[in-house]
C-alpha cells in the first residue's frame, strides 16, 4: 500500500486533452504488476499503447460464464506539492496511512489483490473467473478511451462489476452525471492609448461581455425528475469555475475564456444543458462560442441485482450490519459498463479523508476490514 501511495500518479488533464504518450500511471502500474506476478496471478499490460498501460489479471476457469470484474483507477488528482508537505508520503499514523490517492482508490487496489490472495492461499477454488482491471485515466473525467472503456472493446466483458470507489456507509448503485463545458467570449482588440478607443469608434472588451455571460447564467436550473437513487439530490449548474480574459494591462481583451461544470440526474442529457445554456444567452447579442469539454451520463442500476445482493450479503456476514444502497455523486467509470447492460456497483470501499487534496488518508483497520468483505463478495458471486 505505501508503495502505491508513494508511486505518483498525478492526472492534470481532462479526457479530450490527455496525453497517450505521457506514463501517467506508469509506476503504480509496474507495483502492482509486479505484486500480481508474485502472487502467481499472471498480470497482463493491456493498453492502447505502450506507455499509457492498464493492468489485468485473471483468476478462474477462462471459460466461465459467471464473471466477477473488481475494477479501480491507478491515476490520481494533481496536487501542488509546492504547498503541500511531503504530499505522497504513505507516512502511518494513528491508524491511518497519508498520502495522495490512498483513499482514492489505491487503498482499493490493494484490497482487490489480498482478497483474491487469501482465498487462493486457502486452497478455494471458484467456478467462475475474477478479473482484476487497474486502469489509467479516470481522473480526467471518467470519460476516457484509454482505460475501462479500451478494456471492454479488447473483449473483458464481465458479468457483473465492482468499482471499489472509497466509503462504506453506502452501497453505490448508481453515480450522477458530469457536463464541462468552456464558453468562449469574442471582441476586438485595441491599444488603450489610441484616440479610436478613445472614441468608441474601435475595440469591444470581450471581458464585459463574459461578465455579462456569468450574470446570465446565475441560478440556472435545470429541470428532473427526482430518482429514488438520489434522494434529495438535484441537478448542479456551477459557471464559471475557472475564468481567463485579456493578454496585456494596455490593451482591450479581444476574448474571454469561462469553464463551467454541470452535475446531472438521470433523464437529464448535455443537449438539454446546451439548449438551456444558449437560450439566456441569445437575450445577450454577445459573440460566443460553446464548447463541449466531456459528457459522463448519469446511471443506476436496481438495487435487487445479484451484483448488488451479493455484496451486501458480505457485509452483512463479515460486519454484522445491514447496509444502505444510493447513488454516488460523483461520477466514475461504471457508465461504460451499465449502457453496455454490465450492472456495476459504483462504489464501497475502504473508509478515508482529504480525498482530492493533499492531506488525503485511509483507515488501515477499513482497509482490512473491506478487504474480508471482497474475499466473502468473491465468494458470493463466483464461488
Amino acid at each position: 500500500m505505501r508503495q502505491l501511495v508513494r508511486a505518483k500518479s498525478v492526472n492534470p488533464y481532462i479526457a479530450s486533452e490527455s496525453p497517450i504518450n505521457e506514463a501517467i500511471e506508469g509506476r503504480v502500474a509496474e507495483v502492482l504488476f509486479a505484486k500480481l506476478e508474485e502472487l502467481g496471478l499472471a498480470p497482463q499490460y493491456r493498453g492502447i499503447n505502450k506507455i499509457r498501460q492498464n493492468v489485468v489479471a485473471e483468476w478462474g476457469d477462462r471459460r466461465a460464464r459467471r464473471t466477477l470484474m473488481l475494477n479501480g483507477h491507478m491515476d490520481t488528482i494533481p496536487v501542488d506539492e509546492k504547498r503541500a508537505k511531503d504530499p505522497f508520503s504513505g507516512r502511518v499514523r494513528d491508524g491511518k496511512l497519508y498520502g495522495v490517492g490512498a483513499a482514492d482508490m489505491k487503498a482499493t487496489l490493494s484490497a482487490y489483490i489480498f482478497a483474491v490472495a487469501a482465498l487462493r492461499d486457502l486452497g478455494v477454488e471458484i467456478c467462475g473467473r475474477v478479473i482484476l482491471a487497474f486502469v489509467v485515466d479516470e481522473e480526467s473525467g471518467a470519460s476516457s478511451r484509454y482505460g475501462t472503456q479500451y478494456l471492454l472493446e479488447e473483449g473483458f466483458l464481465p458479468k457483473a462489476c465492482l468499482i471499489g470507489e472509497p466509503g462504506t456507509e453506502y452501497v453505490r448503485i448508481g453515480h450522477r452525471g458530469l457536463y464541462r463545458f468552456r464558453l468562449i467570449v469574442y471582441g476586438e482588440s485595441v491599444h488603450t492609448g489610441v484616440g479610436a478607443w478613445e472614441r468608441g469608434e474601435r475595440g469591444h472588451n470581450a471581458v464585459v461581455d463574459m461578465a455579462k455571460a456569468i450574470e446570465a447564467l446565475q441560478n440556472l436550473e435545470i429541470p428532473f425528475k427526482q430518482s429514488k437513487t438520489f434522494p434529495d439530490r438535484k441537478p448542479v449548474f456551477t459557471f464559471p469555475t475557472k475564468v481567463e480574459g485579456g493578454v496585456a494591462m494596455n490593451a482591450v481583451p479581444s476574448k474571454a475564456e469561462a469553464y463551467g461544470d454541470v452535475r446531472l440526474l438521470p433523464g437529464n442529457s448535455d443537449t438539454q444543458v446546451k439548449l438551456l445554456i444558449v437560450e439566456r444567452l441569445h437575450k445577450l447579442g454577445i459573440r460566443y462560442d460553446l464548447q463541449d469539454l466531456l459528457f459522463v451520463p448519469a446511471v443506476e442500476i436496481d438495487s435487487r441485482e445479484e451484483v448488488v445482493t451479493g455484496l451486501l450479503l458480505a457485509i452483512k456476514e463479515v460486519e454484522g450490519r445491514d447496509a444502505e444502497v444510493r447513488g454516488a455523486g460523483p461520477g466514475n467509470d461504471a457508465h461504460f459498463l451499465i449502457k453496455r447492460d454490465i450492472p456495476t456497483v459504483c462504489g464501497y470501499g475502504p473508509d478515508g479523508g482529504g480525498e482530492h487534496g493533499a492531506s488525503e488518508w485511509v483507515d488501515l483497520a477499513s482497509l482490512k476490514l473491506v478487504t474480508k468483505v471482497y474475499a466473502k463478495y468473491i465468494l458470493n458471486m463466483v464461488g
